[in-house]
């Protein structure tokens, strides 16, 4: 991708962030990363990139990265399924405005922004949904913050005359995805509740395939002023998903299956007893979670299919198995070397 200025991605620590920056380095893209522990990042990314240590709420290292960048790419954001409304707020909602705030104040030549929303804006309804949809991200804090930030985002665009696209991906997976990792663990040797034996769509975006978009909506004038949702073309739901994945990590972990009406009930239950006790411990069933397996994901994403023209890089099984493989991968103990230079195992 070839932009008049440097490339900036915000989030580059984090599973999508830290992909697409690395696939920018990989194509010989000149690279900023927005960080808040650089430790953190991937060594080629520490080799290659260049680090502005700071967050969104710190003015100057967020001024003195945005300046003279030609795309930037706003892949941070609190994600949790588990969190306070004033985190959520901070991160989703304030940051974004100070985003677009240091990017008018330093008027940088910006080609786009492409800001990373998520379907959660839709706030789970029982049917599909399409941009035309309303959002506000339901009853549930995470969506309803990124709904927020959707809105900053506007706004400031429109006052300091920002060219934006927004993508509303759908549930990311992929090698590093807190899905596979999180789903995997229970599936490997816990317990894993599905709810009305997963029928619903799972709405599966495998990361690359995101990537291949958010590149794209860099670019594309046709993606000036969009907001798209973002997923696979595939439908598969929750049940094809987890027995694929228990069976390719040869999981052990318990199943269990309950009705939408009695794992809303638990989980609202669940859910005021940590609020009241345990604030940030994260209870294993609350209302997100049960409304995450209950109701579709598979929004449709055909206005981004149509606008783009480009097929999925990589296909369902193609995508699960190199999501099984990392998994396994992940769950091997590091290689201790031996006196001799030789591994453990040796």
């Amino acid at each position: 991708m070839s932009t008049p200025g440097p490339t900036l991605v915000t989030g580059a620590t984090g599973f999508i962030g830290g992909r697409l920056a690395r696939r920018l380095v990989a194509a010989g893209a000149t690279v900023r990363v927005l960080v808040r522990d650089p430790r953190r990042l991937a060594p080629e990314l520490r080799d290659a990139a260049q680090i502005f240590e700071g967050d969104l709420a710190a003015v100057e290292p967020l001024r003195a990265a945005v300046r003279g960048a030609g795309v930037i790419f706003h892949c941070a954001a609190n994600v949790n399924t588990w969190d306070t409304w004033p985190a959520y707020e901070a991160a989703n909602v304030d940051g974004v405005r100070n985003l677009a705030n240091a990017i008018g104040q330093q008027d940088p030549g910006l080609v786009r922004l492409v800001h990373l929303s998520t379907v959660d804006v839709y706030g789970y309804p029982a049917q599909p949904c399409d941009e035309l949809c309303a959002t506000g991200g339901g009853s549930h804090d995470y969506g309803r913050s990124k709904s927020l930030g959707e809105a900053a985002l506007r706004e400031r665009a429109a006052a300091l005359g920002i060219g934006y696209t927004i993508l509303r991906p759908a549930n990311v997976i992929g090698p590093g995805s807190q899905f596979i990792s999180r789903i995997g663990a229970e599936l490997r040797s816990g317990v894993m509740i599905t709810i009305d034996h997963g029928r619903a769509n799972a709405g599966l975006l495998y990361v690359d395939n995101l990537i291949d978009r958010m590149l794209w909506a860099a670019a594309s004038p046709r993606a000036a002023g969009q907001t798209y949702n973002v997923r696979d073309d595939y439908d598969v739901n929750w049940a094809q998903m987890l027995e694929r994945l228990r069976a390719g990590i040869r999981g052990r972990g318990l199943v269990i299956n309950l009705p939408f009406g009695l794992a809303d009930a638990l989980a609202r239950g669940a859910e005021a007893l940590h609020r009241r006790f345990a604030p940030r411990v994260e209870p294993i069933l609350h209302p997100l979670i049960v409304r995450m397996f209950g109701r579709t994901c598979g929004h449709s994403a055909q206005k981004i299919r149509d606008h783009s023209g480009l097929p999925d890089r990589v296909g369902w099984e193609e995508a699960m198995q190199r999501s099984v493989d990392w998994f396994l991968a992940a769950q091997q103990p590091p290689v201790v070397p031996s006196p001799s230079g030789r591994g453990s195992g040796a």
